[in-house]
């Protein structure tokens, strides 16, 4: 799962001013012009984003504005003009004629014009959330996501720390969270007013985070302790300055930070009230027809709910029939096929010690897996990216929450690395065996690799580096597992195939539970119960992984419709070159556009294969 704190609300004066400035000084006929306005629409956006494009690492003077001590505008007003600017900027590309456009300025016309008609579907029905060129999630505040986790997640990983001007911008931005933190309250109180709240059980998630977050003292605190850990770095600081700083970091923490939370735990305990207890979009206002958006946004291609659900019945059926092989090869016969895999998953010789100790060992073999696949990746790709990727624990904060491992990309100036980050809250949910195909999605050949080789690409504009489509990115990073096998990683370890294929068989069962939830009206503990029986994968993974679907209609669909049309797509080439037909040439085509929705990959490779066939 890839990470990305994409494009939310922005300032309807700066949208204004950007395009008044495309309008006097470009001329709308060059793919140099376009690229130039797709510019300054990037440059529009990261001032209304200053976490954004810190997480980028771009700098004051491109943004053309000071950014690193302030946040987001968190209002109720944001939202009508993020909406505005979706219909802004949908007009201003009326300004550009396609045809005239050539390579990357064409597809980045072809991105733009899909993703901003498919945000537009969802304009009437979300008060809260709303982004204007990203990703559908209904909900502004869950036990998952939301400006209470992410602003502290992006102050304690992605805030620079290097000098005392850094920290002086820290402490501004810990004092800015009341103000953004009381901004979400009231979204999220107009969103209860509105009929669209999440579940209860999402609500009541997303105050134990809070409680989490506050029920230590203010120098306890994540954001005070990780501070005094990274501040250690920075030079040329003496002693006293170092006290006096963090003492002010500690005030900012107890005079603005914690009071914020407490007025938002407070909002959130009076929508809970009125919240519904279904699982499902369904329940709420337009719930179904924002399923069905939601479903096409993550990949369906046309298909309907009923028959999502069906294709991942019979993908969960045919994955089955392989474990079952596999587990019969190794001598396991006794019992359903899911009652041998999760014997052989709760072996004693697949766990590793839930102590510190554990979850270190556990971390350096990740370290490990990432070493051995970087040197096979020639044989699946011609180009390989530059930046580098670690493994990290996710905080214990945010363990009871979050997913079991996602990751989030490198800064576009290499200052930060890209980062694969596990939840480690209970070493069981990792058997050993389990761990190379996670590491084979979250790193390499999966999400590092394609999010690097984007950004790395010479004239890819900004805009494109800050968008992000998950059934192309997790439809890859599923692809990129089989991609792993064929590299022979699992030759002579078939318990690690054991371990893709059940990796492969939890997102087959996506289909069935998200659909579930959200179409046949199952309720959370009958998803829970059949994803379980169904996947092997433990009541408690399961259970943070069903509330998560819950809160996130149709985006867990969004890895195995992108890995079937990306097979789909692969066998379309095959047929239609024959001998010509390269893999790793292929799988740059995928990578080398950077990422797109699915309509646009497949018009891409439609034009690879003509050229191909031209040459």
């Amino acid at each position: 799962m890839f990470k990305r704190s994409l494009l939310s609300t922005c300032g309807a004066l700066l949208f204004a001013a950007g395009c008044a400035e495309v309008q006097t000084q470009n001329t709308p006929s060059t793919s140099e012009a376009f690229l130039e306005f797709t510019e300054q629409q990037a440059k529009v956006i990261l001032q209304e984003q200053p976490l954004f494009a810190t997480s980028l690492g771009v700098s004051e003077e491109y943004v053309g504005k000071k950014f690193g001590d302030i946040l987001a505008d968190h209002s109720v007003a944001s939202i009508d003009r993020a909406k505005q600017y979706n219909t802004d900027l949908t007009q201003q590309l009326t300004q550009f004629d396609r045809a005239k456009l050539e390579g990357t300025a064409a597809t980045t016309y072809d991105v733009l014009t899909t993703t901003l008609a498919m945000a537009d579907k969802f304009k009437p029905y979300l008060y809260g959330t709303y982004s204007p060129l990203g990703i559908f999630s209904p909900y502004t505040v869950t036990q998952l996501s939301g400006p209470h986790i992410e602003i502290a997640r992006s102050l304690q990983t992605e805030h620079p720390l290097e000098t005392a001007q850094d920290a002086e911008d820290y402490i501004s931005r810990l004092n800015a969270m009341n103000k953004a933190l009381t901004g979400t309250a009231a979204i999220v109180e107009l969103e209860a007013e509105k009929g669209l709240t999440p579940p209860r059980f999402a609500i009541e998630g997303a105050i134990n985070v809070i409680d989490g977050m506050t029920n230590v003292p203010a120098n306890e605190h994540p954001l005070s302790v990780s501070f005094s850990k990274r501040f250690e770095a920075a030079k040329d600081i003496d002693a006293k300055t170092r006290t006096e700083i963090q003492e002010r970091v500690v005030q900012a923490i107890e005079e603005q930070v914690y009071p914020g939370y407490a007025a938002l735990k407070t909002t959130l305990e009076q929508a809970a009230d009125k919240a519904q207890t279904d699982a499902g979009i369904w329940a709420i206002d337009h719930g179904k027809h924002l399923y069905e958006l939601a479903l096409q946004n993550y990949g369906a291609a046309g298909k309907t709910a009923e028959e999502v659900h069906q294709l991942g019945l019979s993908e969960v059926a045919r994955i089955h029939q392989e474990m079952d092989a596999i587990l019969k090869s190794q001598g396991h016969i006794s019992g359903s096929i899911m009652e041998r895999y999760i014997a052989v998953s709760e072996d004693e010789k697949f766990i590793y010690p839930n102590t510190d100790a554990g979850r270190q060992t556990l971390l350096d073999d990740l370290n490990k897996q990432m070493a051995e696949v970087e040197v096979l990746l020639p044989e699946i790709l011609v180009t390989l990216p530059k930046a580098p990727v670690e493994v990290r624990r996710i905080a214990e904060y945010e363990q009871d929450s979050a997913p079991g491992g996602y990751y989030t990309g490198p800064s576009l100036d290499g200052s930060r690395p890209g980062i694969y980050w596990i939840n480690l809250k209970d070493t069981a949910d990792w058997p050993s065996f389990s761990l190379p195909t996670l590491t084979y999605h979250e790193a390499s050949p999966g999400h590092h690799l394609q999010v690097t080789i984007a950004q790395e690409i010479s004239d890819m504009p900004m805009l494109r580096n800050m968008l992000w489509f998950s059934q192309y990115g997790e439809g890859w990073a599923l692809y990129a597992e089989s991609l792993a096998k064929e590299l022979g990683l699992y030759k002579d370890d078939p318990y690690g195939d054991l371990g893709r294929l059940q990796s492969e068989l939890f997102r087959a069962g996506r289909l069935v539970v998200d659909t579930g939830l959200h179409y046949k009206q199952w309720s959370r503990e009958q998803a829970i119960d059949w994803m379980h029986s169904n996947t092997g994968e433990s009541v408690a993974a399961v259970t943070r992984e069903i509330e998560r679907y819950s809160v996130w209609p149709g985006q867990a669909t969004s890895y195995k419709l992108g890995q079937i049309r990306i097979f789909e797509l692969r066998a379309m080439a095959k047929d239609a070159l024959g001998k010509q037909f390269d893999l790793r040439e292929f799988n740059d085509q995928l990578l080398i556009k950077g990422a797109v929705p699915l309509p646009v990959l497949e018009a891409n490779i439609k034009r690879w294969i003509q050229d191909k066939k031209a040459s």
